[in-house]
């Protein structure tokens, strides 16, 4: 069968070589390929920064002694003024100006003198004059400008769209850059966008200087990018577009004036050259540099850099600035933002701007001209041809290895490159596709070779998945995995042993299908013929059959010889313990650590159904929440709770002993003193459980497990406990046994724990009697007399109680709540000080 022409190879190698070409200068790609250049700067050999360049640094220290930024602009006229006796090669200022200073206060003084010039005296005239100059701290900052003769301003700006029809002052004009027609020996400007983008970076909006510093200054520039802010910076612009304009970059403008030359010295070749006098700098196709970043060696600069507090108190001598190109900019962390560098090195942009300065200089920019783009198109053709022809004719172990040289062979020669040459060939792209078409092609590949081997896997897939259901349970899923797989010996095996799974879990009619299943391929296998039979048997007799017949009335034990024993979820059923209204308890074992529960069980399903099925089941798990939070000797621990086959269970520890409901006979009751005790240990795990926020609602004597070996008492079946929490309690629903109800559970009141202790009362005193302290000839009757009448004096049936027995029964059955106790440890309390008086 022949492979569809659009899933073919070679087609899948050029598509991915092609949209990674497509979208080579997306961002996200474009971090990548800017994280290989970090990585290149970071790892070329050091080299030493230009000497001639001095920084004189606006630092904290400097803006903690002179006063808060922005400081008068005299201060800086007056260091000036010390420079001037330096005599320095050029002095650049990174600040910004493009606002007066005392503007209002000038405006004040001057409209003051003019309205009074004739009537000042020539004295006064002279002094507002001198208090005019005093205060104009622009026009001496300018002044200083003039008497230096070689200050370059920055001017910040904002990127975005071009400024279209952007119109700059005569002063400006003066320092725009003429653009050189001549093209370069190989013009790449006509190649598509993807590979070349001629144009310049377009600034939206420009600080100028104030007219007054811009014509004192002898050159600017532009810089720093004040929006959108930069976090890092790897590239700087050596000439940005303004509307029709192109305007030096203040980098730029320092080199140019720091060489001595003439602004007509420096041209634009928009294809990405700048002319710095005779020498070409070359630029990416947006004309912006890649500059060297000289490490700091230790604490030590690369640079000179002074604090401008230092050089204002004269603590330098001037001889440091002769000949140099100064810089003076804000290193302060209060009021610039430092940018990241490629080598990981936070700098104010006064030190990136020394930086850039140093590399125009000394010759150490990266070369990131347009022909070294065609390197990076080189390197796509190689991983083209490479996807296309070669990767898919080697093997996945041999593919994979290739891939992996090819991948290191680009990364180095991308690293070789940056540290040995200085020239950035972007290759982390052709990387990327590389490795995405490697995936896919592999991908491809490992997906043929999984669907040619589809059948031959199949059988053992279905084999595994069923082995894999059966170990969770899910018998009928694996008995359908299993029949879909040839049936050899060790097949047999393993459906002998689900149909045992389905007799353990009184699926009989089930078991009875998987033998069935086994005999039509061998009917002599192990004791198939028996199995058959007997399956069939308890199958068609409808006693047990996914569930029990009722609550109460089915069993989980079913008595067969060679039948399995059967499984409530991961427990095994041991034997029956008994019934009760709320389901069939088991003695069970978990197999797994050999424990010995007792399994409360519930047929849900069989009592109800619709909404009324979901309540109850809401219900029951409840229960097991609520009592699996209480640990304490006298209380019944619970482990697991579940649900299987309709069928939901409690495990729970496994107490020896017998309950109480034994001992409620005239002729089997226990001592007066054992009877204190059991209802003393009683109250104190009913108090410790309503200090959980948890109400039994059932106490009565068959719910109280008496170990009379160990003088041990212990409470189960909280099967009808409720949270008190108006959350979790319905008022008004009646549960539990109506004789050993309080008044407020019997009228469908709230119950708290007091409710509890009035049960414990009537269990108290049944114990001790062997009767009830209500009867009543219907249930009515009995809810009255509960509701309403006093019982009988508990001495008058038991005479020889001590009075503190009857006064212990009197508090708990009394049906106004305030007088019952008020908590389980009240009641403890009270029958372990009558114990003491017996």
């Amino acid at each position: 069968m022949k492979t569809a022409f659009w899933k073919k190879d070679w087609l899948i190698g050029l598509a991915v070589t092609l949209l990674f070409v497509l979208l080579a200068d997306t961002r996200p790609l474009h971090y990548l390929d800017m994280k290989a250049y970090d990585v290149g700067v970071w790892s070329s050999l050091e080299r030493t920064a230009n000497d001639n360049i001095v920084v004189i640094a606006i630092d904290d220290t400097s803006i903690k002694r002179i006063g808060q930024w922005p400081w008068s602009r005299s201060v800086l006229a007056d260091v000036n003024q010390r420079l001037v006796t330096a005599r320095p090669a050029v002095i650049g200022y990174t600040l910004s100006f493009d606002t007066g200073q005392n503007d209002h206060g000038l405006a004040v003084l001057r409209d003051l003198r003019d309205a009074n010039k004739t009537s000042l005296s020539k004295q006064a005239d002279a002094l507002l004059k001198k208090a005019i100059g005093r205060i104009d701290s622009d026009r001496r900052l300018a002044a200083s400008f003039r008497k230096l003769g070689n200050v370059v301003l920055a001017m910040s700006y904002e990127v975005g769209r071009e400024a279209t029809g952007a119109k700059l002052s005569k002063t400006l004009q003066k320092h725009t850059l003429s653009i050189d027609n001549n093209p370069t020996p190989l013009n790449l400007a006509g190649l598509p966008g993807f590979i070349l983008n001629p144009d310049a970076l377009s600034v939206a909006r420009l600080h100028v200087p104030i007219p007054v510093l811009s014509q004192a200054a002898a050159g600017m520039g532009l810089g720093p990018q004040v929006s959108p802010p930069q976090a890092n910076i790897s590239s700087v612009p050596l000439v940005m577009a303004y509307g029709e304009h192109y305007l030096p970059s203040f980098s730029l403008a320092m080199a140019a004036q720091g060489l001595g030359l003439k602004h007509s010295d420096l041209k634009v070749d928009l294809s990405g050259r700048v002319k710095l006098g005779a020498d070409w700098m070359t630029t990416d196709t947006r004309l912006q540099a890649y500059p060297f970043f000289y490490k700091t060696r230790g604490d030590s600069s690369p640079f000179k850099v002074f604090s401008f507090r230092d050089v204002q108190k004269r603590k330098v001598p001037l001889k440091v600035f002769r000949d140099k190109l100064v810089l003076i900019g804000l290193t302060s962390s209060a009021l610039t933002k430092a940018l990241m560098t490629p080598i990981g090195e936070p700098m104010a942009p006064v030190m990136v701007m020394a930086h850039t300065i140093s590399s125009l200089l000394n010759g150490d920019l990266y070369d990131a001209s347009s022909l070294t783009r065609w390197g990076r198109m080189i390197g796509f053709l190689l991983v083209a041809f490479y996807l296309m022809f070669i990767l898919p004719r080697l093997r996945l172990g041999t593919g994979l290895a290739v891939s992996g040289l090819m991948l290191i062979a680009l990364f180095n020669v991308h690293l070789v490159l940056m540290t040995l040459k200085s020239m950035w060939v972007p290759l982390m792209v052709p990387a990327i596709a590389l490795v995405t078409g490697h995936l896919l092609l592999a991908g491809k590949r490992m997906l043929h070779d999984r669907v040619a081997a589809y059948k031959v896997e199949l059988a053992e897939s279905n084999r595994m998945l069923g082995l894999s259901f059966q170990s969770q349970g899910h018998l009928d899923m694996a008995f359908d995995k299993f029949r879909r797989c040839p049936v050899d010996h060790s097949m047999m095996e393993l459906l002998y042993n689900l149909g045992l799974d389905y007799e353990r879990k009184q699926q009989f009619n089930k078991a009875h299908n998987v033998y069935q299943h086994l005999a039509e391929h061998n009917s002599k296998f192990r004791d198939i013929k028996e199995r058959l039979t007997r399956s069939k048997a308890v199958g068609e007799t409808g006693v047990f059959v996914g569930g029990v017949g009722g609550a109460g009335a089915g069993t989980l034990i079913i008595d067969g010889e060679g039948l399995q024993k059967p499984m409530l979820g991961r427990y095994e059923i041991e034997k029956e313990l008994g019934k009760g209204a709320m389901g069939v308890v088991y003695i069970g074992k978990d197999p797994k650590i050999s424990r010995v529960l007792a399994i409360k069980t519930l047929a849900l399903s069989q009592e109800f159904e619709g909404d009324k099925l979901v309540e109850v089941k809401e219900r029951f798990f409840r229960e097991a929440k609520t009592a699996g939070r209480l640990n304490h000797p006298n209380i019944v621990t619970i482990y697991d709770v579940g649900e299987e086959q309709d069928l939901a269970y409690i495990a729970m520890d496994y107490v020896q002993g017998e309950d109480l409901s034994l001992h409620c006979e005239p002729d089997k009751l226990l001592s007066v003193e054992e009877v204190m005790e059991i209802t003393a240990q009683v109250a104190e795990a009913l108090n410790y459980a309503h200090d959980q926020q948890v109400v039994h609602r059932d106490i009565k004597p068959a719910n109280i497990i008496y170990d009379r070996e160990n003088g041990i008492a212990k409470v189960t079946d909280f099967g009808v406990a409720c949270l008190t929490d108006t959350r979790n309690t319905k008022t008004g629903i009646v549960l539990g046994t109506p004789s050993y109800m309080s008044p407020q559970q019997l009228t469908g009141q709230r119950v708290d724990g007091r409710s509890d202790l009035f049960s414990l009362g009537v269990t108290f005193y049944e114990l001790l009697t062997g009767e009830l302290p209500f009867d009543g000839d219907s249930l009515s009757t009995l809810v009255y007399n509960i509701a309403n009448k006093k019982h009988r004096d508990v001495r008058k049936v038991r005479p020889g109680l001590p009075s503190c027995v009857a006064q212990i029964v009197n508090k708990a059955l009394d049906k106004d709540l305030k007088k019952r106790f008020q908590t389980g440890g009240d009641m403890a309390e009270a029958l372990r000080n009558c114990q003491e008086k017996m």
